[in-house]
């Protein structure tokens, strides 16, 4: 039986692999206008590296804590296949309203999905979301998704 805290990891860290590949042809950005102070594949040069390490680690800590864990779920949980739906939903919602409102939606769907009800969990999802938006467009001056509705 396969168990998910091995595969999933060394699923990534080819998929990242393989990203890795393909980053260097992103030389130019999408929009000419940017004047970014670093390049195209300097983000996602840093979270596929970021991936890989995290994996490592992951693989690293299984290995280690491999005797005291006697029985493995299964590699599909429902709190996965929520994570995988709403990721894809994420992607939809960015295409169609952009960076910023999609994540304040995303944001309070996956919490009210959680049943949260601390205010502060709110607030700092909505704080982290403007801090991301205007970091990326007015620190690094790297324009954020725009959706076709917004």
């Amino acid at each position: 039986m396969f168990n998910r805290n091995i595969v999933f990891p060394i699923l990534i860290i080819i998929i990242s692999a393989v990203i890795l590949a393909f980053i260097p042809q992103f030389t130019v950005p999408i929009y000419y206008q940017q004047d970014a102070s670093v390049g195209a594949k300097f983000f996602p040069t840093v979270l596929v590296i970021a991936q890989i390490i995290i994996c490592i680690a992951l693989l690293i800590q299984h290995q280690k804590n491999k005797q005291k864990i006697k029985k493995t779920s299964a590699i599909f949980s429902k709190t996965s296949l929520f994570g995988l739906c709403f990721l894809v939903l994420y992607a939809v919602l960015i295409g169609l309203l952009g960076y910023l409102i999609a994540s304040l939606i995303s944001f309070t769907l996956y919490l009210v999905y959680l049943k949260t009800k601390t205010l502060s969990y709110y607030l700092f999802a909505y704080s982290f979301v403007v801090a991301i938006y205007y970091l990326f467009s007015h620190v690094f001056i790297i324009s954020l998704p725009e959706g076709i509705i917004f």
